[in-house]
């Protein structure tokens, strides 16, 4: 079975490539792989809720749009995610739902703090069976 996200080095950033055989599965997993580069995903308990609704005009520029909404409620509410569910998609919006906690420094073990997804090498491409996408975050 294959990882459903994978980190990967770039200079002074840090990068995933996520995996899902439908596209809304590769959303949940590029934000889960997110996540995980912060918090591990074990450290993080289920406990609120918040639904998230972007816009975009591509694929990619919904994820990135997508991934930043993460990002701003790190920043502004010190949510931390472990479970996503994309409930509706389309050429320009994405509807999902994101699921975890408020930020504990007594219990997570933050490990960097990710300021944004970058446009640089973004991409999502066809693969066998699915898709798969990179992105690389500005640290």
């Amino acid at each position: 079975m294959r990882k459903p996200y994978e980190v990967f080095e770039h200079t002074a950033d840090i990068g995933i490539h996520a995996f899902g055989n439908t596209i809304e599965e590769l959303f949940c997993h590029a934000a889960q792989g997110m996540e995980s580069l912060m918090v591990a995903p074990e450290q993080i308990r289920v406990m609120t809720s918040r639904q998230i609704s972007v816009e975009g005009h591509d694929p990619i520029s919904l994820l990135i749009a997508w991934l930043n909404e993460l990002i701003f409620l790190f920043d502004t509410e010190y949510l931390l995610f472990r479970h996503f569910e994309i409930e509706a998609i389309t050429g320009t919006q994405v509807i999902g739902r994101a699921d975890g906690e408020i930020y504990d420094r007594q219990r997570h073990d933050l490990s960097s703090a990710i300021k944004a997804v970058t446009w640089h090498e973004a991409a999502i491409t066809h693969v066998d069976g699915g898709y798969r996408a990179r992105i690389i975050f500005d640290l």
